[in-house]
């Protein structure tokens, strides 16, 4: 298996509390048992990372630049917004480390363009061996039922067969989605909702194509933040579609995070989502663990098991590199020995894992619980 290790160095304009020597001496420590693939460090455009780089690259490590794509590079560009059937989304959701988790419009090839005009001006000066790419979906139910009933605006109206809003009036309250199964990454589910879903399938694989080609171009490997497949339905990441894009992939495997991309909060968001009623949401919760088999210990390695046939299946070079909680961010990510060494036992079939998602934010002794497992 293979070890990478990823690394926040703040929002665009918002350094983190990042301390150079002690990631610098994480990384010893770590190299000292285990060789590094690759580093994936980003995405303030002001912090001086030199030595970091100069370190994973003297080692034998590739380095990736972490950089969003559709979500927070508002605060350097302007974007076409995304458009839900009752105007422009705003999601009102804020972690306190300066990410904003508001949305552009994924389909939008102005955004794609934007996104490339952002990479040549604010990253391009140091030498990455691969991108990887976050962001890459539509906002999930984070930002409530307007956030999936998008994106309606001109661009996207006329050029996707998007169901009308008012095809979405009768739902069932419990099983909104009408979901009857869960197989081979993928649900069973409403008419309405497929062609939805299909429709962001395809707006982010179009735009995720059209940037890979431009990386490619430079020469750079790529690298895929995606959700839990079971969550990546909702957001227009297809796996199917989009690992043979990618040099690897890093599902985010998050069990114990309460936070955007954490399974737990992603839960959460979508029972509470539709309406007001908590019994509703206590049942919408039970229905979707239920068919997706969530409390089964086997869970995490089932999803694991169902990206490897993807795979195999097709003969892909694509990595499967887990991404499990290292760090520890109290009341977000409790993250504790035990839960390092279960993840870590979880995801053995895989091709290896990243560090999630941040050295900087990881206990020293979190560090020694990875290399005593590993």
């Amino acid at each position: 298996m293979d070890l990478n290790v990823q690394m926040f160095t703040g929002g665009c304009k918002s350094q983190a509390d990042f301390d150079v020597q002690q990631i610098l001496k994480k990384l010893r420590r770590i190299s000292e048992k285990v060789k590094i693939k690759s580093g994936l460090i980003g995405w303030n455009t002001d912090i001086d990372i030199s030595e970091i780089l100069s370190y994973l690259k003297d080692n034998g490590a590739e380095v990736y630049l972490w950089m969003p794509v559709f979500s927070e590079l508002d605060e350097i560009t302007d974007f076409s917004p995304l458009t839900g059937k009752n105007g422009i989304i705003k999601i009102n959701y804020d972690r306190g480390n300066d990410e904003s988790f508001n949305f552009c419009c994924p389909a939008n090839p102005d955004n794609t363009d934007k996104v490339i005009s952002v990479f040549e001006k604010y990253y391009s000066s140091n030498t990455y061996d691969g991108i990887f790419i976050d962001k890459i979906r539509f906002p999930s139910f984070i930002g409530g039922r307007d956030a999936i009933f998008s994106c309606y605006c001109d661009y996207c109206k006329k050029n996707f067969d998007i169901p009308d809003p008012r095809e979405f009036s009768a739902i069932d309250p419990v099983n909104p989605l009408g979901i009857s199964k869960y197989s081979n990454l993928r649900y069973d589910i409403s008419e309405v909702y497929k062609k939805l879903f299909d429709y962001k399938d395809t707006a982010v694989f179009n735009s995720i194509k059209r940037l890979c080609d431009y990386f490619r171009s430079r020469d750079m490997k790529i690298g895929l933040d995606l959700f839990a497949p079971f969550v990546s339905c909702f957001v227009g990441q297809n796996y199917s579609k989009l690992m043979p894009l990618a040099d690897m992939v890093k599902p985010m495997l998050y069990k114990i995070t309460n936070a955007p991309a954490g399974l737990p909060f992603e839960i959460d968001v979508y029972s509470t989502a539709f309406d007001n009623d908590s019994e509703n949401a206590k049942k919408r919760k039970s229905l979707l663990t239920e068919i997706v088999g969530y409390e089964d210990k086997d869970f995490i390695s089932r999803e694991i098991s169902g990206i490897m046939k993807i795979i195999n299946d097709r003969k892909l070079k694509t990595k499967l590199y887990a991404g499990i909680e290292l760090n520890y961010v109290q009341d977000i990510s409790p993250v504790t020995k035990e839960y390092i060494e279960q993840s870590i036992e979880n995801i053995r079939h895989s091709d290896g894992i990243v560090t999630s998602w941040d050295l900087n934010t990881t206990p020293d002794n979190h560090v020694e619980y990875l290399l005593n497992v590993w």
